[in-house]
């Protein structure tokens, strides 16, 4: 059972997410906020596996409250980011804060949901307007490094354990490696990296 909190400013978008959710069988939406200061306090008390949250609240933006959070939580949930505009810097500090998934605020409840199975077994989403970019930049040493590591089956903690990384680094690079070869997730990369030939 995945454990999630929502989090935005517009309370009918709010219970109608929440609902949604609540008719899947393996989510439960242990709370829902409007306010960051009172999801701030829960999330200090409460035992939460994913938190899904709007990038512009209403007296501070996501970016804000993850900075926050991350300096008094101990252990953070995977987080996943909704937003009405994709820009990529904006989309680069995301990962650089922990953010696993940026998601335009038009996406479908079933891309929230693929979404959502992405991130909890370890995965980082990119949004699909990243994918319009040209496809020919070459991966580096590391990145191929990484896609053969993700060929072999191994987890990102195995990866990270493997090159003398972090686990965010690894996440960075397997975001950068599916940007590059125009792919929406591992499987996908790695099936286009054999086609093309960059691994064994």
């Amino acid at each position: 059972m995945v454990k999630i909190a929502l989090i935005d400013d517009h309370e009918m978008m709010l219970n109608s997410l929440a609902k949604a959710m609540q008719e899947q069988a393996n989510l439960e939406v242990v709370g829902t906020f409007t306010d960051v200061a009172s999801f701030q306090l829960f999330l200090k008390t409460t035992e939460v596996d994913l938190v899904i949250m709007d990038m512009m609240l209403k007296d501070e933006t996501a970016f804000q409250v993850l900075e926050n959070l991350q300096k008094s939580l101990s252990d953070m949930p995977k987080v996943i980011l909704i937003s009405g505009f994709y820009d990529e810097l904006l989309h680069q500090r995301a990962l650089k804060l922990g953010v696993q998934a940026f998601l335009r605020k038009e996406s479908s409840y079933d891309e929230l949901m693929r979404a959502i199975q992405e991130v909890m077994a370890g995965n980082v989403l990119i949004p699909d307007k990243v994918f319009n970019q040209p496809d020919d930049e070459k991966l580096t040493e590391v990145e191929l490094a990484v896609l053969q590591a993700m060929a072999d089956e191994k987890t990102n903690p195995q990866i990270a354990e493997e090159l003398f990384m972090s686990q965010r680094t690894v996440e960075s690079h397997v975001t950068n490696i599916c940007r590059k070869l125009g792919v929406s997730g591992r499987i996908g990369a790695v099936r286009e990296a054999l086609k093309r030939k960059l691994i064994l």
